[in-house]
This record gives C-alpha cells, structure tokens and sequence, in this order.
C-alpha cells in the first residue's frame, strides 16, 4: 500500500476522509444541524473553532509532541529573525511582504516555539470567518453551516492545522474594503487598504489589484491610495536594503501541482520548453489579470460589494489553473468564499464537488512530494513509469477538472447576478410607467 510508508501520510489521509464524510453529512442531512446550531451561533462557532482547531492543535503538537513541519517551519524562521531584531529579505529569507514577518513574532514574546504559530494564525481565522458569517447572515439562508463547514472542511484543517497557512487573510482584506464600498472617498480608501495588505501579507494580492481597478468607481483615487502605500515602502525598503527586497519575486521559481501546464506536459513539453518557467509564470500572471479584468469591466454595474467576491473567486481560480508555480493549497484563499457566495444546501452535486477537491488537494501533495520527490512528466512515458505516477497524474487531472468547474459555476453565478439585476431594473421602469399613466 502506498500510504503505508508514511505514517503521517495515513493520519492525514484518514482524517480527511472522516472530515469528508463529516462535510457530506452535514450537507445530506441539514436539518438537524439547523436546529442545533441555529438558536445558539455563537457556541457553533466557538464550538466549531475548539473541536477542530484548537483541540487537533493541543493532540498533535503538546500531546503527540510532533514538531511542527511544511510552512509553519519556515514561517518560525522568519518570525525568529523579526524577534532577534534582524532586517526581512537582508538578515533573513521572506518570501512574503516586509511587515509579516514581525507581525508573527509577536507570539514568540510569548512562546519562542514554532508551535505558537499555529493558534496565532487559527486566531486570525476564527475572525475571517466570524466577520464573513455576520456579512452573510442575511444574504445566506445557512450562513452559520457555511461557517460551521468551512471548518470541517479536510483542505481548510490541514492548512490551519499543519501548515498555519496566513492566505485566508486576502480575504479578511477584501471584507474591510466593504466598510468604504459606498463612501465618497471609497475609492481612495479601497487603494489605501489593499495598499497596506501589500506591505503586511505578500505581494501576490497584485493579481486581484488590475481587476479591482476596473470594479472601482474613482479609479483615479484607487491608485492614489495604493501610491500613498506603495511608494513610501518601497523608497523606504530600498534605502535600507538596496534591492534586496525583490526577495518575493523568486518564490515563482518553482514547478507546482496542480494545473495547466502540470497536466498538458506530457504532450506539450515541447512548447513549455521553449520559455524559462519564470516567463511562463510572468505570462500566466498577465492572462489571469487579464481575464480577471474583462470580467470586471463587463459586470461592474452590479457595483463592488457585490460582485467582489465572485470576482475574488473567479480570480484567483483562473491564477491557479493557469500559473505553473500555483500549489493546489491555494485554494484556501478563496474556500471561504465559495461557501458563503457560491454554495446553497439543496446543492448537492456541487458540494460533493467542493469536498472531493479538498480531500484530493491534501492526498496528492502527499503523492507528488513525499513518493515522487516532485517530478514533472515532461512525456507520457513518465506518466506510465509507474504505478504511482499514473495515479498522481489521473488525480491531478479530476483536480483540474473540478477547478475549471468551480471557474465556471462562479462565471455563471455572476451572469445570473447579472440577469436578476437587468430584471429588477425592468420591472422598476415598468412601475414607474404605470404610475405616470
């Protein structure tokens, strides 16, 4: 058996499952979940948080005493260099934007462990959601199960849990910008606030930054507020560092699964090798942007607090099915999102969907990693070398297939959107016909 090799895989492997299975239930069998969550939301999601947060967290790292791996360990080396008074990108290895760094070592002043990371983290996450429920309480009708699901949900446990993954945070960012959507100088706050999550979280929030300005009203002040951000910092960062702190840039160095350019290989290599993975990364950047961009032009009379989120969606979406150094764990970033905006209960082949790609997303890193030390099938003799491969290869392929219709469920949301608005607007005109006659 091939998890047997691994005894972490098969505990991974196993709580996925059981989480799936958990997920499935409570979208099979809603009701009883209604009436026991629903008078009491906030002991849902308090209980929620502790059952699947804090408790794993408390069995597997003060318990087990397993010592924290995959990003959390890097996350600590960055956080260590931040609390010994070491300058990001020149001192110590960052990958992400200036202010992160020191932003996680504050938990270190009070456990100098890796371990701290992690509830420190499931902190800002147990907030996202907590302040997406209360967004959505009047516009979902099951807004707290969505909520109660995301944290059941296998790739969003393993994200928290063994990584502390931070990139839910685009998100939070996105929800703030709501606060200013419908003020006069919204625009220019909007610019400010997505200016500042560039300086605190990492630079690769830029690729929702191009569609944004043309969801915008004012997109003159837009760029005001992202200069009046962007420009200190970097003249500022260059002072102090030089160019060092084009550190970030280097991080698309890397071949990741699944997308694209991950299953075409095998036929395509020929083509892929034509350019270096930094210039197909570049171009993928700018496609994502691009389609991104269309999508925000064509329906921006929905306005930005409503059509944001599916953009968000539809965005990054598109940049993971698109840029070969994409892992499949960035679907974390917009998870959130699809169950509030995208999901209904009564949806059911699409929520089987969404937990096959969170369980497929947790096994095949495990597959492509662990036994076949990355390797990319640059011809399909690689792909039939063996066993293992094949199957890695086949489970990618479903994984990019489930993308491409969460893309596409989230273009036809919008489109509906749309559609209810040009209704509404007709049978308003009508009224007001009427009345004048």
């Amino acid at each position: 058996m091939l998890f047997f090799e691994d005894s972490v895989s098969i505990v991974k492997v196993a709580i996925s499952l059981l989480l799936s299975l958990a997920c499935w239930l409570l979208i099979r069998f809603p009701e009883p979940f209604r009436k026991l969550f629903n008078p009491r939301p906030g002991l849902a999601l308090w209980g929620s948080f502790i059952a699947l947060r804090i408790i794993p967290f408390i069995i597997v790292y003060l318990i087990m005493d397993f010592d924290p791996r995959s990003d959390t360990e890097f996350f600590y080396k960055k956080a260590l260099g931040a609390f010994n008074g070491g300058m990001v990108y020149r001192d110590f290895l960052s990958y992400h934007a200036p202010l992160f760094g020191y932003l996680i070592s504050l938990p270190l002043y009070l456990w100098n462990n890796a371990r701290v990371l992690i509830p420190f983290m499931a902190i800002f996450e147990l907030a996202i959601v907590w302040a997406t429920w209360r967004y959505y309480q009047s516009k979902h009708p099951d807004a707290l199960l969505m909520a109660v699901l995301y944290f059941l949900l296998p790739m969003t446990f393993v994200a928290m849990v063994l990584s502390s993954e931070e990139d839910v945070w685009f998100w939070g960012v996105g929800l703030i910008t709501f606060a200013y959507a419908k003020r006069t100088q919204g625009s220019l706050w909007i610019g400010v606030i997505w200016g500042l999550s560039m300086v605190v979280i990492k630079s690769m929030i830029i690729v929702i930054l191009i569609p944004v300005f043309f969801l915008v009203d004012n997109k003159v002040k837009y760029v005001l507020g992202l200069a009046l951000v962007g420009i200190p910092t970097i003249v500022i960062l260059y002072l102090l560092m030089g160019d060092a702190f084009l550190m970030p840039l280097q991080h698309s160095g890397y071949h990741m699964t699944p997308n694209i350019v991950s299953v075409t290989r095998p036929f395509l290599s020929g083509i892929y090798n034509l350019v270096t993975l930094t210039q197909l990364n570049s171009i993928s950047l700018l496609m994502t942007m691009a389609l991104a961009s269309v999508a925000a032009i064509r329906y921006k009379h929905l306005g930005y607090e409503r059509l944001f989120p599916s953009l968000f969606i539809l965005t990054f979406g598109i940049f993971m099915l698109l840029q070969p150094s994409a892992p499949g764990f960035y679907l974390y970033i917009y998870m959130i999102v699809v169950l509030f905006e995208l999901l209904q209960v009564r949806d059911r082949s699409f929520a089987l969907q969404l937990i096959a790609l969170n369980f497929l997303l947790v096994v095949q890193p495990i597959i492509w990693v662990i036994y076949l030390d990355m390797k990319n099938y640059d011809d399909w003799h690689s792909v039939f070398a063996s066993g293992v491969s094949l199957l890695d290869y086949l489970v990618q392929v479903v994984e990019v297939g489930l993308l491409l219709a969460l893309v596409w469920k989230t273009f036809t949301h919008i489109k509906t959107m749309d559609r209810a608005t040009s209704r509404s607007y007709a049978s308003t005109l009508s009224t007001g016909r009427s009345s004048l006659s």
